[in-house]
Order: structure tokens, then C-alpha cells, then sequence
């Protein structure tokens, strides 16, 4: 497989073949079926590795690839990854409650089977989470921490992803949701400050942690996870039209594969290894 210092190794797959291991937004993947019927154009492939000779699992990407599935696409175009490649790494949102002082997630949280909703020193908030003591923590909007110990004493994966996903429900939908990479709670940005939120926090999962869920067929919330991917392929602006007026899965596949010839012969694909920021995203 290419690496990135040579072209991404683009592939079209068939929708079936295509494991999740998060959950896609279903407001998101509604707007992406009305742009992608506008545009008729793919601009970032979803990202994803192989989990045998015919089975992938979806890192990156649920909303598209649910998107173009909904819209009854036979094959999608994929980035496919080495996902054992050191560089390939697995870190973790947190989720920031824009205006969520509404909600009681103390009550919430404290009904949820096999927890014990206990509060903690903000000092102790990192340590917990990077050391997987507790399913998830919670600063509640008076800037009181607490954290979602589990009952049993233990995290295990299954009641875990059980835990969060209940955690996750009982605000997701019922306010603004910003994500965030912070962990310890006085490095949030001074402007979030300005304004009524909570904030909920969550251990990272690894990456045999993901391949496990998704063996086990266990899903996650959507904005948890986020894979760190050098050579992710960008503006791609591929004319899906292809995929519905050719015939056979070999025209369909010769057709993807001449459109990033050309694109390489002509000098259109290139690496930037310096970092940026896209702002107004």
C-alpha cells in the first residue's frame, strides 16, 4: 500500500463490506444525501482499513459513507490505510455543552445501571481518565467535577461503551455540542468561559480496543473517537456519476483508477507535510 510519500490508495468498495464502529449522525447524514443528489461529487473519501480479504472497518467518515449508502450508490470510494502503521493514531473528543445548564446530566448520571456518580477534585480529572478508572466525567455548569466511577470497581470494554452511550444520549440532540481535545479542565479556552456549559469528558479507547467493538459488532456514539492519519486524501471532487452509468464492478474500478492516474500525471497530487488550521470551518 502507498505510502505517503507516494499517492494515496484509493479503492472502491461495496457499502456491505464497510464495518462501523461509531454511530452516524443521523441530522448530518441527512444533509450530506441532499448535497452529495446537488453536487454529484465526492470531496474527502472516508478512510478506512482492511479487517480481512473482503471486510473493512470505517475510521473515518460515518456520516459520508452513510450518506452515499442511503442514496444507493454499489460501490464507494474509500482511502485505504494500514491501520498497524505506528503513525496512524487513535485520540479522543470530549464533548463541550454550549448553553447546557438545562440540563440535570447529575440525575442522569447517577441513574444509569452499574455506576456510582461520585464527585471528585479537579486536580484528579486528567489522572483518571488517561488511567481508565472511570467510564466518563462530568463538570457540571457550576464547575463541580464528577466522575462515573463503575460499580464493579473495573472498566470493562462492553459496559463501558454501554455507560457512554447512555451518557452521550442524555444530552446529544438537546443542546449545542462543541468538540474538544482538552482533558483537564483549566486549559479550556478563556471564551468558553464567557457562557453557561458543561463539560463531558471520556477515557481514550485504543486501537485493539476499536478493532474488539467492532469484531463484537458493538457501535459508539459518534464524536469520541478521531483517528490522527498522515496523507489523509483531500478535495478529491470525484464525479460520482460513474458509479451509476457504467456497468460492471471492473469499468466502475478501471474508472477510479484512470481518473487518479491522470490526476498524478498531471501534477495535481500533492503532500504538505507542514500543519495548518482552516478557520471558519
Amino acid at each position: 500500500m502507498p505510502s505517503i510519500e507516494g499517492i494515496p490508495h484509493l479503492e472502491l468498495v461495496r457499502p456491505d463490506r464497510i464495518r462501523f464502529h461509531e454511530n452516524p449522525e443521523g441530522s448530518r447524514t441527512a444533509r450530506l444525501v441532499a448535497r452529495l443528489r446537488e453536487e454529484g461529487r465526492l470531496r474527502n473519501p472516508p478512510i478506512v482499513a482492511r479487517l480481512d480479504e473482503t471486510e473493512y472497518v470505517l475510521l473515518d467518515g460515518a456520516n459520508r459513507v452513510s450518506a452515499l449508502r442511503d442514496i444507493g450508490y454499489s460501490h464507494l470510494p474509500v482511502q485505504v490505510i494500514d491501520y498497524e502503521r505506528e503513525s496512524v493514531q487513535l485520540k479522543g473528543w470530549h464533548h463541550l455543552l454550549v448553553e447546557g445548564a438545562k440540563l440535570n446530566l447529575r440525575e442522569a448520571y447517577a441513574g444509569i445501571d452499574g455506576v456510582r456518580l461520585q464527585e471528585v477534585r479537579e486536580a484528579d480529572l486528567p489522572g483518571l481518565l488517561e488511567l481508565r478508572r472511570v467510564y466518563a466525567a462530568l463538570v457540571d455548569v457550576s464547575g463541580t467535577p464528577w466522575a462515573l466511577f463503575p460499580e464493579s470497581g473495573r472498566v470493562l470494554l462492553p459496559e463501558w461503551m454501554s455507560v457512554i452511550t447512555q451518557a452521550v444520549a442524555a444530552y446529544e440532540g438537546r443542546t449545542r455540542l462543541e468538540r474538544i481535545k482538552v482533558a483537564d479542565y483549566a486549559e479550556l479556552p478563556e471564551v468558553f468561559h464567557t457562557v453557561d456549559h458543561q463539560l463531558a469528558l471520556y477515557p481514550t479507547i485504543t486501537k485493539v480496543d476499536l478493532l474488539r467493538l467492532v469484531s463484537d459488532g458493538i457501535t459508539i456514539p459518534t464524536g469520541l473517537t478521531r483517528h490522527l492519519i498522515a496523507g489523509r486524501a483531500l478535495g478529491l471532487n470525484l464525479d460520482l456519476a460513474f458509479l451509476t452509468e457504467l456497468e460492471t464492478d471492473e469499468q466502475k474500478k478501471d474508472h477510479l483508477r484512470r481518473f487518479v492516474d491522470d490526476l498524478e500525471m498531471r501534477g495535481r497530487i500533492r503532500f504538505y507535510e507542514e500543519s495548518a488550521f482552516i478557520m471558519n470551518e
